[in-house]
C-alpha cells in the first residue's frame, strides 16, 4: 500500500469549554502511530449552519458552498473518530447536524465512536451508534467509553489534564483506532 488512510477526527461538541478537543488532539498521536494521516474536523471551527440545503442529502445535491465543502472533507477520508460527549442522554445536536449534511459520503467508511461523560457517555454512543448503523458506515466494535472522575476537574469545571484522562483509556483508545485503520488500509488496497 502506498497511501496512508486519512482517518477523520470529528469533534461533536461545539461548547466554549470543552473536553472534546482535548480528547482529539490526544488521539492524533494514535492514529498517526496506527499508520493513517489524521484529519482534525473540529465542528466548533467547522460551524455549519443548520442543514439549510433545499433537497434532500441523499440527493446529492447541493448548492451551499458550506456544503460543498463539508461533503469534500467526508468524502475525502477513509475512516472516522467520532468524538462526543454525553448531553444529557444524547450526543450534541452539532454532531447530528453535521451528519445529517451527508449520506452517500459516509456509506461503507469504517468508523469508531469514542464517548466521555460521568457514565462515559454510554448513552450518547448508544444513539450515535444507531444513527450510524443506518446511514450504512462501517462501525468497528463498540467503541471507547470514557468515564469522568471529580479530579478530572478544577472548581471551575475546567478539566485539569486531558492527556491524564485520555490515558485511563490508552489501551481501549489504541486497540479501536489499530482496527479502524486496518479496515480503513483493507478498503484503499480493494479499490
Amino acid at each position: 500500500m502506498s497511501a496512508r488512510p486519512k482517518v477523520g477526527i470529528i469533534v461533536g461538541s461545539t461548547r466554549p469549554t470543552r473536553v472534546g478537543r482535548s480528547v482529539a488532539d490526544e488521539l492524533v498521536g494514535m492514529v498517526e502511530a496506527a499508520g493513517a494521516e489524521p484529519v482534525m474536523l473540529d465542528l466548533a471551527e467547522l460551524r455549519l449552519p443548520l442543514l439549510d440545503e433545499a433537497l434532500p442529502p441523499a440527493s446529492g445535491i447541493r448548492t451551499q458552498p458550506h456544503s460543498i465543502a463539508w461533503a469534500e472533507q467526508v468524502a475525502a477520508l477513509d475512516g472516522v473518530v467520532f468524538v462526543t460527549p454525553d448531553y444529557n442522554s444524547g450526543y450534541p445536536a452539532a454532531l447530528k447536524n453535521a451528519i445529517d449534511y451527508l449520506k452517500e459520503e459516509w456509506v461503507g467508511k469504517p468508523a469508531v465512536v469514542v464517548s466521555y461523560g460521568w457514565a462515559g457517555g454510554q448513552a450518547a454512543a448508544a444513539q450515535l451508534h444507531a444513527v450510524l448503523d443506518y446511514i450504512g458506515l462501517a462501525r468497528q466494535g463498540e467503541g471507547v467509553r470514557m468515564p469522568f472522575q471529580p479530579t478530572d476537574f478544577d472548581e471551575s469545571m475546567h478539566m485539569v489534564d486531558a492527556p491524564a484522562f485520555v490515558s485511563r483509556s490508552s489501551e481501549a483508545l489504541r486497540e479501536s483506532i489499530e482496527g479502524l485503520v486496518a479496515a480503513a488500509a483493507a478498503e484503499l488496497v480493494s479499490a
